[in-house]
């Protein structure tokens, strides 16, 4: 794993719903880049976070933190709170948990 945190995007997700994660994925990585905040995390896009009852799926994970997966992220109005939430994230103190309010859609558990 890279020392960045990393934030994985389902782009698999597309029930019909209304959510596509290969929409938020790229909404997500172009934000991303025009608020300069690459060096602070990556993302990626998988195949599958298996929560497919529930799309769209985002996993945010990294070294000494707290993995968080959340689902119903809304994959045309939720790109903003995920990479708010990504630069959140990485700015973690090894231990330190991050406030649900900032994590966009719904708590998988």
């Amino acid at each position: 794993m890279s020392s960045k945190p990393l934030i994985s995007i389902c782009v698999r997700c597309d029930e019909g719903r209304g959510e596509r994660g290969e929409d938020l994925y790229d909404a997500v990585k172009k934000l991303r880049k025009q608020l300069g905040y690459k060096p602070l995390f990556d993302v990626e896009a998988v195949k599958c976070l298996s929560l497919c009852d529930s799309p769209c799926n985002v996993m945010f994970e990294g070294k000494k933190r707290s993995t968080y997966t959340r689902t119903e992220v809304n994959s045309d109005d939720d790109a903003e709170a995920v990479v708010k939430a990504a630069r959140a994230y990485a700015l973690l103190e090894p231990g330190e948990e991050l406030p649900e309010r900032l994590l966009p859609g719904v708590d998988a558990d």
